[in-house]
C-alpha cells in the first residue's frame, strides 16, 4: 500500500506541478497578448498624432510612461521618440514617402510594454518611423526642397540632386533623386550656404535654357524655414542646319531663336559648327539664322521661317536663314578674276554696331566670269571689294539690309 501511494505521490506530485505551471504559463501568455494589444494600440496613437500634425510627435520627443490596468494586471507603456538615420527618400513634394537611398533623418518611435508578474517572458517592443512631410523644419534646422521641371512644365523624375554645404569643415555632396514629381527634399539643414547641383540621368545629356548641363544654385538655409529651388531641365537637344549650297561665313556664327528662352531670345552657336548639341529644346521651338548681331525680333523684315521645335534627345533638321547675295566686279567694263570681299555687319545706318566686330571679313573670291555669291548674316552690312590697288566700298552711304529670302544682285564697277 505505502508503494503504491508512493508511487501514486510520484506520479500525482509532479502533474500537479506540470498542471500549476502550464496554468501560470497561460496566465503570462495572455498577458503577453494583452501587452501586444497595447503596444499596437499605442503606435496607432502615434500615427494619429502625425496624421493631425507632424508637430505633435516632435513635441513628444524623449521619453514618456504611462499604465493601464486590465484584469487586475498593471501595464507600463512607455514611449520612446528620437532623430535616427533614415534608411529612404522622401517622396519630394509631398509628406507620402518613396523607397530609395540612406539619406535623411527618421523621426523613431519605440514603445516598450511592461507588466507585473512577467516572467518568464521579455518586455513587448513595437517600432516605426516617420518621414517629415514637405515644409516641415524644426526651431534649430531648416529644409530645403527641389522641383525640378522640364520644358513642358512637366516634372523631371530621376534626376540626382547634390546638396553641399559651403559652410562645412568639408565639401562632401549629399545627392538623392527627384521623384515621380520632380522634387527632392532635404530636411533638417543646418543654417547657412549651400550649393544645389542637378546631374543628368546616366548615359543621357540634358542642359538648363543657358545652355548649363550641369545647372546649380546657391541657396541659404535659414532655421524654421522651408527653402524652394526650382530648375528647368531638359534632355538636350541636337539641331543639324539645313543650308544653301553656297559659300557660308560660318565666322559670323549662327543664332538661333526661341520666345521661350530667358536669355534674351538667343543662343549663339560657335563659327563653322554644324550640328549644333547641348539644345534646350524650347517649347516654342527655334528659328536660325547666319549672324549674331540681331535679334530676329529687333530687325523690321526678316522673313524667318515659322519655329520648329527641338526634340528632347533627337536631332531635327532646321533651315538656315540668311541672305544669298551674287556681286558681279567688272573694271572699266571686264570681269576682275580673285577680287576679294570682305563684309561688316552694321545698324541700318551703316554704323558700327555694339558687342560686333568691327572689322571685315572676307567671304568671297570672284571667279573667272567676276562673279562670286555668299550667304550674308541677317541685318545689314557694308561690303569692300578690292583687286590689287582697285578697292571700292559698297554702298557708299549708309548700309545694304540682308533680311533674308530672294537673291540680292550686286554689281561693283572698280575705278
Amino acid at each position: 500500500m505505502v508503494v503504491a501511494f508512493t508511487i501514486l505521490a510520484a506520479v500525482v506530485g509532479p502533474s500537479t506541478y506540470l498542471i500549476e505551471r502550464s496554468t501560470q504559463l497561460s496566465v503570462a501568455s495572455r498577458q503577453q497578448v494583452t501587452a501586444s494589444n497595447l503596444a499596437q494600440s499605442e503606435i496607432q496613437i502615434l500615427n494619429t498624432e502625425a496624421a493631425q500634425s507632424f508637430s505633435n510627435l516632435t513635441n513628444m520627443l524623449g521619453t514618456s510612461s504611462h499604465t493601464d490596468v486590465i484584469a487586475a494586471v498593471t501595464y507600463t507603456i512607455t514611449d520612446n521618440l528620437y532623430w535616427t538615420q533614415g534608411t529612404s527618400n522622401p517622396d519630394g513634394c509631398n509628406a507620402n514617402m518613396s523607397s530609395s537611398q540612406i539619406l535623411e533623418p527618421i523621426l523613431s518611435a519605440s514603445v516598450t510594454v511592461t507588466w507585473s508578474n512577467m516572467a518568464p517572458f521579455p518586455p513587448v517592443r513595437s517600432t516605426t518611423g516617420y518621414h517629415a512631410p514637405a515644409g516641415y523644419s524644426s526651431t534649430t534646422t531648416g529644409s530645403l526642397l527641389v522641383v525640378a521641371q522640364n520644358q513642358a512644365a512637366g516634372a523631371d523624375s530621376g534626376l540626382s540632386v547634390s546638396l553641399t554645404a559651403q559652410n562645412a569643415a568639408s565639401d562632401t555632396a549629399t545627392t538623392i533623386q527627384t521623384d515621380s514629381q520632380g522634387c527632392a527634399y532635404f530636411p533638417f539643414l543646418t543654417p547657412g550656404t549651400y550649393t544645389v547641383t542637378l546631374g543628368a540621368p546616366s548615359g543621357q545629356d540634358w542642359t538648363s535654357p543657358f545652355g548649363d548641363p550641369s545647372p546649380s544654385q546657391t541657396i541659404t538655409i535659414n532655421a524654421s524655414a522651408n527653402t524652394q529651388a526650382d530648375f528647368t531641365y531638359a534632355q538636350a537637344a541636337t539641331i543639324t542646319l539645313v543650308t544653301p549650297s553656297i559659300s557660308i561665313p560660318w565666322q559670323f556664327g549662327v543664332s538661333l531663336g526661341s520666345t521661350s528662352l530667358p536669355s534674351g531670345e538667343t543662343v549663339y552657336a560657335p563659327g563653322g559648327t554644324n550640328p549644333i548639341t547641348n539644345i534646350f529644346p524650347a517649347s516654342s521651338g527655334y528659328q536660325a539664322w547666319l549672324g549674331q548681331c540681331y535679334l530676329y525680333t529687333s530687325f523690321p523684315g526678316t522673313s524667318l521661317d515659322s519655329a520648329i521645335v527641338a526634340l528632347p534627345g533627337g536631332d531635327t533638321s532646321l533651315d538656315l536663314l540668311g541672305q544669298p547675295i551674287t556681286v558681279t566686279v567688272t573694271k572699266s567694263g571686264k570681269a576682275v578674276a580673285n577680287a576679294a570681299i570682305s563684309i561688316i555687319q552694321t545698324s541700318t545706318s551703316g554704323a558700327p554696331l555694339a558687342g560686333c566686330s568691327n572689322s571685315l571679313t572676307q567671304v568671297a573670291t570672284t571667279d573667272s566670269t567676276g562673279q562670286a555669291t555668299f550667304l550674308a548674316p541677317i541685318g545689314a552690312i557694308t561690303m569692300s571689294v578690292t583687286s590689287g590697288s582697285s578697292s571700292l566700298v559698297y554702298p557708299s552711304t549708309g548700309a545694304l539690309s540682308t533680311p533674308g529670302g530672294g537673291s540680292i544682285d550686286v554689281p561693283i564697277a572698280l575705278p
